[in-house]
């Protein structure tokens, strides 16, 4: 398993409230993949989206090294995980200058050929297999509610004024629901997470080639970025993939 995360502030922005990680554990023998993407004024989206990482990933480090190889149990320490973050961003908020500050949540541990998916908001995982890109996960946002309903099509919700408006974030309310996927890996898939800035910049027929660009994680993540700058991303951008 070849993991990486590389994350850029864009073109455009001042500064980058996306927080990417990726690391492999030796106890159990596992992969993790986490992308934030902050919310918030001033230093808050940044301060969110880290605080949110760095908690979900220490709790979740902790859980599965105390339960080992307990696959059964992957998705709920997950989720417990995902709460604590919730709440730990939810406490800092508390803070007047900090009110209102939240963020995205989505991550994936790879154990073996399984790989567990946990997502809230708008940044997202792809499935990259064969010949065909597939979006994981639901976005948790305005639009994709529209989309869900017929309301709207994807064409449309690609350009609509609200399309960075989300339903679902960590940290904005005392408790938040998440949404679990559980993936089979094939030799040669490769899993990509993302934030937004990342989707929303560049098409699914760009994404599905630059994952496929190399076996080298570190160089596929950084022909995504470069490709997202170059194309001038009106946001950050984050890209975290792993290659079974």
């Amino acid at each position: 398993m070849r993991t990486c995360c590389v994350s850029d502030k864009g073109p455009v922005r001042s500064e980058n409230q996306d927080r990417g990680v990726a690391v492999r554990l030796k106890t159990p023998r596992c992969s993790i993949l986490v992308v934030c993407d902050g919310m918030g004024g001033a230093n808050s989206g940044s301060l969110a989206s880290s605080i949110a990482a760095e908690t979900y990933l220490d709790r979740l480090k902790r859980l599965m090294t105390a339960g080992k190889r307990q696959t059964p149990s992957l998705s709920r320490w997950m989720q417990e995980s995902c709460a604590a973050a919730n709440a730990a961003v939810y406490e800092r908020g508390s803070n007047p200058a900090h009110a209102g500050m939240g963020t995205t949540l989505v991550s994936a541990v790879v154990m073996g050929r399984r790989a567990e998916i946990i997502n809230v908001g708008d940044s997202r995982a792809y499935l990259v297999h064969g010949k065909s890109i597939t979006q994981i996960t639901r976005d948790h946002s305005v639009v994709a509610e529209l989309v869900a309903s017929g309301s709207l099509t994807p064409e449309a919700a690609a350009v609509h004024p609200n399309r960075n408006l989300i339903t679902r974030a960590v940290g904005v309310e005392p408790a938040v629901e998440s949404d679990m996927y559980t993936l089979r890996l094939h030799r040669g898939d490769r899993l990509l997470l993302c934030s937004d800035g990342l989707s929303n910049t560049l098409t699914e027929t760009e994404l599905f080639s630059y994952a496929r660009c190399s076996r080298d994680a570190a160089l596929v993540c950084q022909a995504l970025i470069d490709l997202a700058v170059e194309k001038g991303a009106r946001d950050n951008v984050t890209a975290a993939v792993a290659i079974y």
